[in-house]
């Protein structure tokens, strides 16, 4: 038996018609949405804006009648009234400038607060965000949202507010001025513009499209030109200036093309405004010239119902023109919301206790995990105990899950079977803060701030004294090169440290731990990337610190594991064999084999003990 289907003629005109109309709730529940969200609250700036707007739309409507009575008398011959009708002129004009100013800045203040606050709180709302989730987008596309949507917004908001209040009751003045003066020429400028409705809709559509993939568009290009200025150094070195050049230059023409694509959308919307208005000026004269030769108006109606309509042609096409704005930030708001509407998983659950640290002792049980799809697992049943003042070194080839390890200690992601436990909690028992109070982490990777030194060390604890920053500095063997920057501690090391040698960076990081006391340390490649002075500093300055601590230490070079208290060797995400560095040698297994492989690489390194070349 037939039976209808969507694939119907008529069943896509209903879908693309359910289509359209769902569109149209959304765009309405966004709206509803941010206005309860950032304008409500701001009600009575906006009603001191209200009442400066009503203000200077009542000056506005006053123009037109002061133009008629001055016509009115002149072609009648009393000049009496002249210095009055100047005067008159000059106070409305008076009043309007300064009723201006003042609804402009109030108007500009309420979008910039309103915009600032919306970038502050999707920061904020970032930043608490799981870790995976910020690693999901690059900080280029982030950048891009905090910085361009919230452009769009900014400008959608100041457009609807001077355009819903400013220029709407400036028309509503002007054309109550108009039906005054004469009601039969008001209605025929009236009945033209409502043939723009149907076009400027059609238009509205292709802006919203445009706006939304000219912001996607936009957050590549910032995510681009980000990774692009980040990797000068590689650039430079592999003379890959015209690549770098050529690819950004694609994005930059892609952008391009898409923003005039929406200027040229809105020229038309311009354009048939324009169109509209001359049509209602031609409609204006036409039935002026009538209505006076008939004696049922006089040449000041018709100047007047002129000015009224040349004073409202501006506010008009703002008006039309707020379309396009207003689906410019819709997209914007979409989009900010997407961000705004994620709930982090990884969260207290109900009930949660502070994590009570006894001796420190980190137990992984049966742990397993896997990033995206559960077919493809990072770790698997990786089952090990660190107890509590231990140094457990985990080593193994690139991608055997020794990083993944690291951080699910602090709930960076958290475990997908089994748990991670310590001192007999279980870490998605208790809260993150205490958690993540509890643990201290060095790595590779340093981040530090472009701030002083001080600030940098003091990011292992915000509120310390001079005296622990510089203790702190002295146990990380930091100290004596801080005094010798040109402002000791006070000295801006620039955008991740860049003014620092890679050795001085890993100090600072060190430091910064070292101050935050943590009774667990977890050290992911911490010295990997330093040459031997500096890591033979950083090395006796770890030695140090580790002792009493709970440590969980990744190495690329198995020679700064040696004296560890248990290695493990990864392999797929699991523990393949585990022991002290003698026993391990002594087997003859993985380990063994690993290290080998890395004296055979790098014969400047003394061979641990026991372990030939061959």
């Amino acid at each position: 038996m037939a039976t209808a289907t969507t694939d119907s003629p008529d069943g896509q005109g209903r879908e693309r018609k359910k289509k359209t109309l769902a569109l149209d709730a959304h765009s309405r529940q966004l709206l509803s949405r941010f206005f309860n969200d950032w304008l409500r609250p701001r009600w009575r700036e906006l009603l001191g804006a209200l009442a400066l707007t009503a203000a200077l739309a009542l000056a506005t409507g006053a123009y037109p009648m002061v133009i008629k009575f001055s016509f009115d008398n002149l072609l009648a011959g009393d000049v009496a009234w002249l210095p009055w009708v100047l005067v008159a002129i000059i106070f409305i004009t008076l009043a309007r400038s300064v009723l201006l100013y003042f609804q402009t800045v109030a108007t500009q203040r309420i979008g910039l607060r309103l915009t600032t606050d919306m970038q502050s709180e999707t920061f904020r709302h970032l930043i608490h965000a799981d870790y995976a989730r910020l690693t999901r987008d690059t900080p280029g596309r982030l950048m891009s949202k905090l910085t361009n949507d919230i452009q769009f917004i900014q400008q959608a908001t100041l457009a609807s507010m001077n355009s819903i209040m400013r220029d709407s009751m400036s028309v509503v003045a002007l054309v109550g001025s108009m039906f005054y003066l004469d009601w039969m020429i008001s209605l025929v400028v009236l009945g033209v513009y409502p043939f723009a409705v149907m076009p400027i809709a059609s238009i509205a559509r292709r802006v919203r499209r445009n706006s939304t993939r000219t912001q996607a568009e936009l957050g590549g290009m910032t995510s681009l030109l980000a990774e692009k200025l980040g990797a000068t150094r590689l650039i430079k070195t592999f003379r890959l200036e015209d690549y770098a050049a050529g690819r950004m230059n694609r994005s930059f023409e892609e952008v391009f093309r898409l923003k005039l694509k929406g200027v040229s959308v809105k020229a038309r919307l311009e354009s048939l405004l324009e169109a509209l208005g001359g049509a209602a000026v031609a409609g204006v004269i036409w039935v002026a010239y009538w209505r006076i030769s008939s004696g049922a108006a006089t040449v000041g109606d018709f100047m007047g119902l002129t000015a009224a309509l040349l004073m409202a042609a501006q506010p008009l096409r703002a008006i039309g023109g707020l379309v396009a704005r207003l689906q410019e930030g819709l997209a914007a708001i979409d989009s900010i919301y997407g961000v705004l509407d994620e709930k982090p998983t990884n969260k207290d659950l109900p009930g949660a206790k502070p994590l009570q640290i006894q001796d420190g002792t980190v137990s992984f049980d049966h742990v397993n995990f896997h990033y995206g799809e559960a077919s493809i697992p990072a770790i698997i049943d990786f089952t090990l105990e660190v107890k509590g003042g231990q140094t457990v070194a985990l080593v193994g080839r690139s991608g055997a899950g020794k990083s993944t390890i690291v951080n699910l200690v602090p709930r960076l992601f958290d475990v997908t079977g089994g748990a991670i436990r310590i001192d007999g909690q279980d870490i998605r028992e208790v809260t993150l803060a205490s958690l993540r109070s509890s643990i201290a982490l060095v790595s590779q990777d340093v981040t530090l701030f472009d701030d002083t030194i001080r600030t940098n060390i003091a990011l292992g604890k915000l509120d310390a004294s001079d005296e622990e920053i510089i203790a702190a500095a002295k146990a990380a063997a930091a100290h004596e090169f801080i005094l010798t920057q040109p402002q000791g501690y006070a000295t801006m090391i620039g955008d991740r440290g860049v003014r620092l040698s890679g050795g001085q960076r890993q100090r600072l990081a060190l430091a910064a731990a070292i101050l935050k006391n943590a009774p667990i340390l977890l050290l992911d490649e911490a010295t990997s990337a330093l040459d031997t002075q500096s890591e033979r500093l950083v090395q006796q300055a770890l030695a140090e610190f580790t002792k009493g601590r709970t440590s969980i230490v990744i190495a690329h070079r198995l020679s700064t594991v040696q004296n560890a208290d248990l290695i493990c060797v990864m392999e797929s995400g699991t523990i393949v064999e585990t022991g002290t560095h003698g026993e391990l040698i002594a087997r003859g297994g993985a380990y063994a084999k690993l290290v080998r492989a890395q004296l055979l690489s790098d014969t400047d390194d003394a061979p641990p003990p026991g372990v030939p070349l061959n």
